[in-house]
């Protein structure tokens, strides 16, 4: 069987997406990855770049790809210019773009879904409100983004089967696309996660503090747990970086701190998940080193932390929800020993088992 697989890009950040794109390259070691950018210096650590086949993007200059939202009206063209004619199974790794690839009808197309494409369905036109602009390029990016989302309306027609990362995106499949997609949840590697010895007491640990870990968008809402603590003189130590950072900085007062990606996680009270992500996998990181989770009770995280035994949730996506959550919390009503076994729920050999049973089911139905 000839398996390629179709990732959206390679080119600006390794996150969790790149993660279970490197799970599947594993579970198919001999097949090629193609994609609308690469960079080696993103992924070429994790990925061989003799897999890699980009799209004819790769040709613009370097300071365009760094910059892919002005390549908008050109994705549709490229990915759709993908060769995938000599294989017998496709798997799409898609976030918005790849799962619009044109297979042939002997070929299956299963799509692992992050979500359908954000910025023109559900978090539409909130995407608009920040992107700052005059009234002339609102106007554009409105024309554009009408487009762009009959296009992927009608691409997502082309997948075969469905494989979403959470029951939020699956509900969202349907939603958008009216189509029935199977949960799979993303893995992760939780050998590198260990639980500190120390019990988090006041006693123990003289300087409590609590840690976000994040790329730093205005997405990622850590706005609001910087105001929370700034409200509670709490220390917080924000791990991450991103084009937020600098706005994040200024609005942190004398107990924040920002640090690079460190072995933090296991000391921290908790860790502070403020957003509503697809699925989250920080958090299945926080609890694999025996940190609760304080989070904002939507999307993914709602289906991975559990509510009095793994963490807690707070109900609006506000400083004073947050705040109340701050004040009833306490580390020491959480045990390392039922953070760490829900985090093995989400490992990556579970990951991979489901996985490979779910298309070897698919590929046999779809043959016969």
């Amino acid at each position: 069987m000839k398996v390629a697989l179709v990732h959206d890009w390679l080119n600006t950040k390794f996150g969790g997406a790149e993660h279970v794109l490197v799970e599947l390259a594993r579970l198919f070691p001999e097949a090629p990855i193609y994609t609308l950018l690469y960079n080696p210096e993103v992924c070429g650590h994790a990925l061989e770049p003799a897999r890699i086949r980009p799209s004819v993007l790769q040709r613009a200059p370097g300071w365009l790809q760094r910059r892919p939202r002005y390549l908008l009206p050109l994705i549709p063209m490229a990915v759709e210019q993908f060769d995938l004619g000599g294989y017998d199974l496709v798997i799409s790794s898609s976030s918005a773009w790849s799962k619009g690839v044109i297979t042939r009808p002997e070929t299956l197309h299963v799509c692992y879904c992050y979500s359908p494409m954000r910025f023109v369905w559900d978090y539409w036109p909130a995407y608009l409100d920040e992107q700052r602009v005059g009234p002339l390029r609102r106007g554009g990016i409105r024309l554009l983004t009408s487009r762009l989302r009959l296009w992927d309306y009608y691409s997502a027609a082309r997948v075969d089967r469905w494989v979403a990362i959470s029951h939020t995106v699956a509900n969202r499949i349907h939603k958008y696309y009216h189509q029935e997609a199977r949960v799979i949840y993303p893995g992760a590697e939780l050998d590198r996660f260990q639980p500190s010895d120390r019990p988090k007491t006041a006693a123990t640990n003289p300087e409590p503090y609590f840690i976000t870990l994040s790329n730093l968008t205005p997405y990622k809402r850590i706005d609001l747990a910087i105001a929370a603590c700034n409200q509670l003189g709490r220390r917080l130590v924000v791990i991450g970086e991103g084009s937020d950072r600098r706005r994040l900085e200024r609005l942190a007062g004398p107990t924040i701190e920002f640090a690079g990606r460190s072995r933090l996680l296991a000391g921290a009270e908790a860790m502070i998940f403020p957003n509503e992500e697809d699925f989250g996998i920080a958090p299945v990181e926080a609890m694999a080193s025996g940190t609760p989770v304080i989070a904002y009770g939507a999307g993914g995280v709602s289906e991975t932390v559990i509510a009095g035994s793994t963490g807690m949730f707070f109900n609006q996506p506000t400083v004073g929800s947050l705040v109340e959550a701050l004040d009833r919390f306490r580390a020491s009503d959480y045990r390392t020993t039922d953070l760490t076994a829900r985090s093995r729920q989400f490992s990556a050999e579970r990951f991979r088992h489901q996985l490979q049973a779910f298309i070897e089911k698919a590929y046999h139905e779809y043959h016969h």
